[in-house]
């Protein structure tokens, strides 16, 4: 019995000391998710303690129990690693913007825009004040809200969108509209890989490379290489000398956008 007694004493010393010294609860191990980087303000809310607000700190643990909200002020951008114990994927936020975790793959986007980038071949749900969407696959994509629903780019991978009217693909290069409670999904459209991955904040202004940079820069250069074949292939029957002199046009400094 003393034994006992004494064994139980131990385990409670332990247990004060290892919250003094700053070890992670189980709800909270190492496990869970990881700031990576912060620039700015940024902050973390639980939805069951709305009343407790979370200053993010770099390298630290979101510390919130699930569901709880990330938000980012003007200027300020966030990165979040190992999102989920079962699938890790990162997580990252422009300036502005609000976005609710509701668990490792549902979320509900207030405002602003956010990046995910996963290799694994997973589900999604993504939802806003004007529209929702489910969509299931493996890549690298952004979201923006926008005032009737998302505004959706694959930067790379495949995706199947579902809803009300029914499945619709999207690839690397896609660009499609999510509109209104119906969540209609429009025509998808082709943008430039390159041009974006060069200008866009939350691709390139970030210190860590994204787990997918490798699949990233090999989609830009599939597409690169496609628009050049359906490019010689319109030129056909040009002779070399006009098909070079084609190729040149844009290069110079007076052609080129500032």
């Amino acid at each position: 019995m003393r034994l006992r007694k004494a064994q139980l004493n131990l385990l409670i010393f332990l247990s004060i000391l290892f919250l003094s010294l700053g070890y992670p609860s189980l709800a909270y191990s190492e496990e869970s998710p990881r700031i990576s980087f912060v620039m700015g303000n940024a902050f973390a809310v639980s939805k069951n303690q709305p009343d407790k607000l979370k200053k993010l700190e770099q390298s630290q643990n979101i510390g919130v129990e699930i569901p709880y909200s990330v938000v980012t002020s003007k200027e300020s951008f966030l990165e979040i690693s190992q999102l989920s114990n079962e699938y890790p994927f990162t997580v990252r936020l422009g300036q502005s913007t609000a976005l609710e975790v509701r668990d490792s793959s549902k979320f509900f986007l207030f405002k602003g825009s956010i990046l995910l980038a996963d290799k694994g071949h997973h589900s999604w749900f993504i939802e806003s004040n004007t529209s929702q969407i489910s969509m299931i696959g493996s890549g690298t994509y952004i979201v923006e809200s926008t005032s009737l629903g998302f505004k959706l780019i694959i930067l790379e991978g495949e995706f199947e969108l579902d809803n009300q009217a029914g499945r619709n693909s999207l690839s690397s290069g896609d660009l499609a509209l999510i509109i209104g409670k119906e969540s209609g999904i429009s025509q998808g459209l082709q943008i430039e890989l390159p041009l974006i991955l060069s200008t866009s904040r939350l691709i390139n202004f970030f210190p860590n490379e994204l787990p997918t940079h490798l699949r990233l820069l090999s989609a830009a250069q599939v597409q690169v290489l496609r628009m050049k074949t359906k490019y010689d292939a319109f030129i056909g029957g040009v002779s070399q000398d006009k098909k070079l002199r084609v190729w040149k046009v844009g290069t110079t400094k007076s052609d080129k956008t500032p």
